[in-house]
């Protein structure tokens, strides 16, 4: 058996959906046997990956499965090793580096009250 890293492509959809669209892409660690199989096992388990709830305004929130977007095995599971990676290209570089900086503080303060 291998590990495979699958990105698995989602569009969010709130209430009726009268929203600005969204789409969430999550890469996925399957093990199988080859490439096909990891590709099938995603397919058919992308349903069971973010079960519906309704949000704070009663409204069911679904991910409705929409693709796998890339797969690429993952040849040693150790730390550091890379499974996903994207290049972005910001229309302002200043309003991205504000948005990451306000992330990571959310992950920092997130943290804090995990342990």
């Amino acid at each position: 058996m291998k590990w495979f890293a699958v990105n698995c492509i989602f569009q969010v959809i709130c209430g009726a959906g009268k929203h600005a669209p969204q789409f969430n892409e999550q890469t996925r660690l399957i093990q199988a046997g080859g490439q096909l199989e990891a590709l099938d096992k995603a397919r058919l388990n992308a349903v069971n990956f973010n079960p519906p709830f309704n949000n704070c305004k009663g409204e069911k929130v679904v991910w409705k499965f929409i693709g796998v977007g890339g797969i690429s095995a993952v040849e040693e599971l150790a730390d550091g090793v890379e499974i996903s990676s994207s290049i972005v290209e910001p229309e302002s570089v200043d309003q991205y580096l504000e948005k990451l900086k306000h992330r990571n503080q959310s992950l920092t303060n997130q943290n804090r009250f995990d342990n």
